[in-house]
């Protein structure tokens, strides 16, 4: 028997009672994700050259710059680590990564947690401030500097927050959907 049609429906008949068609899903290209990708390479340039050109334009808080390229920094080493073949060839591919690379993603998770919370501090530690470089005590944060910052972080807390929704959602449907074995009473005691 060959196998059906990727274009067309399937037709299941199981016993008499159950008709089942599955429909296809239709192709479509794959916008979002080259979005996704484009945006992220500009944001990833932009983070790197506003970071190296405004080294020491913010002697207020002179870890804005440092923050805008650890920001650039965790996205090249993002890409690494999700591309990183740390299976062998022989072996057959595995959904979830095991070993030392699921080790290293939950390392780097974690770095880029502390790294968006610290910049969120010293962005926000200094807000509004002085933006004129000939200030009596010489502290000032470039404009153009602070602002990209403050909107980068803006953006990296609500990404944060949209991963932590999503990760309750998460465990929230995995403890609905648990079976709760019959052998217990409510308390889970045989």
């Amino acid at each position: 028997m060959a196998a059906p049609s990727a274009d067309r429906p399937v037709r299941i008949t199981i016993g008499t009672v159950w008709n089942l068609q599955i429909q296809p899903q239709p192709r479509r290209l794959p916008r979002l994700s080259v979005a996704a990708v484009i945006i992220g390479a500009v944001l990833l340039v932009t983070r790197i050259t506003f970071g190296a050109v405004y080294f020491r334009d913010c002697p207020q808080q002179p870890n804005i710059p440092i923050y805008l390229l650890g920001l650039a920094l965790v996205s090249l080493l993002s890409v690494l680590f999700v591309t990183l073949p740390c299976e062998s060839e022989a072996a057959p591919s595995r959904r979830h990564p095991k070993g030392l690379k699921a080790c290293l993603m939950f390392l780097m998770s974690v770095f880029i947690l502390i790294w968006i919370l610290l910049g969120d501090v010293w962005v926000f530690s200094i807000y509004q401030p002085n933006y004129d470089p000939s200030a009596v005590d010489g502290l000032y944060c470039n404009r153009t500097l602070y602002t990209f910052a403050f909107w980068n972080a803006i953006l990296e807390t609500f990404s944060l927050g949209v991963e932590l929704a999503k990760f309750c959602k998460g465990m929230l449907v995995y403890v609905v959907l648990s079976p709760i074995p019959a052998n217990t009473n409510l308390h889970g005691h045989v």
